[in-house]
């Protein structure tokens, strides 16, 4: 063989190696797996938001003596409403267990703390029993500051989402003052009065919510909770006792948690 031919050798051989790769078949790059949310475990987080409370006092007609002086008068019944509103910020701890498998119940508990204040005023003529006529002038306040709750969810999760739901018992922490002066005819001192009471509330709460899982362990919500409670006596005017209900507290709040585990 000669040089020539084996130069035409060499040619033809490095046009076809190319060619013959060409058409082989290529081996696909290995697919990529979608993330795994594991829901399921201890978390902690904090919140804040905004609170919307209502509440209101409800006190009786009565009649009253001012001291040394045996004409009564006629007070009438009371019967008025407080706005509760303002931010709050606070924590919760909880559990979440997923199942079946897009399903997750957990139980949560949390404290929040803000502090909202109303008050009411008044400046009114009362009549006693000989005609004459008094002045009575009394200032009530109603404060909203720290709650808490304790609730189950039940959620349906889809990837990085969860849905739920939420009930459970709340807690609320109020407190009333007032303070009542009297004045006669000729504006001369009759009576004064200062009161106050401070109570626990129980109620209950239900709202829902959502969570993304952003990051592993780390998740964000955003939530609303309706909160409903019961009244307490407050003490109002001369010695009587009426009652403050607070109810229709609605909260929005947003928030970030950590997962421990996997």
């Amino acid at each position: 063989m000669t040089l020539l031919e084996i130069a035409a050798g060499i040619a033809v051989g490095a046009v076809a190696v190319p060619a013959l790769a060409a058409d082989m078949p290529t081996k696909a790059p290995p697919p990529i797996a979608a993330p795994v949310y594991n829901w399921t475990g201890f978390y902690v987080g904090a919140h804040a938001g905004y609170r919307w409370a209502n509440a209101d006092f409800n006190g009786g007609a009565y009649t009253f003596d001012p001291p040394g002086d045996p004409t009564p008068l006629s007070i009438p019944a009371r019967n008025e409403g407080y706005r509760l509103n303002g931010g709050i910020v606070g924590g919760h701890v909880g559990y979440n267990y997923q199942f079946a498998p897009n399903w997750l119940a957990g139980v949560e508990g949390d404290l929040t703390w803000g502090s909202a204040d109303d008050s009411f005023g008044a400046a009114l003529n009362v009549q006693a029993s000989d005609g004459a006529t008094y002045r009575l002038n009394y200032n009530s306040e109603v404060k909203l500051t720290w709650q808490a709750t304790i609730r189950g969810r039940l959620g349906y999760v889809t990837g990085a989402w969860l849905f739920y739901g939420t009930g459970g018992v709340a807690f609320a922490r109020a407190q009333w003052s007032e303070t009542a002066l009297v004045t006669g005819p000729g504006g001369f001192f009759a009576a004064s009065s200062a009161s106050s009471a401070k109570k626990t509330l129980t109620g209950f709460a239900a709202g829902a919510g959502a969570e993304y899982m952003f990051a592993q362990n780390w998740m964000g919500r955003v939530e609303y909770l309706y909160e409903n409670f019961g009244d307490f006596d407050a003490p109002f005017g001369f010695g009587r006792i009426g009652h403050v209900d607070i109810d229709n507290v609605h909260k929005v709040r947003v928030g970030i948690s950590y997962k421990f585990g996997p």
